[in-house]
């Protein structure tokens, strides 16, 4: 049950903040899910849950951010509370061995 809600709220995030996507955050969304599909030999579903996931994270970042005049520690929270979120979502398809490989992918091409 746990996990349909937080289907249901992730495919909510991406319908609603669909026109606040920017090219930026859809590259990047694009960019990380390619390379972690690539790396760990994922399906085309897990690919695209990947992007969906990515992208409603960096939507939610820039709206929680964005024109808010925050210092770098209060980024700083919504960055970690983002990243929080965003394991919650992949453990939600992924076990957790699987979902620690696709995050050190992820930061491997963002580290680059």
């Amino acid at each position: 049950m746990k996990k349909t809600v937080n289907i249901i709220v992730l495919i909510l995030l991406i319908s609603f903040s669909a026109k606040a996507q920017n090219n930026y955050q859809i590259k990047r969304a694009t960019k990380f899910s390619e390379y972690a599909t690539t790396q760990l030999e994922l399906s085309k579903d897990d690919k695209k849950f990947l992007y969906d996931t990515y992208l409603a994270k960096f939507v939610a970042q820039r709206e929680k951010i964005h024109g808010k005049n925050l210092s770098d520690d209060e980024k700083k929270q919504v960055y970690k509370a983002s990243k929080n979120k965003l394991v919650k979502t992949l453990n939600t398809r992924f076990n957790a061995e699987k979902t620690k490989a696709i995050m050190a992918a992820v930061k491997e091409i963002r580290d680059k």
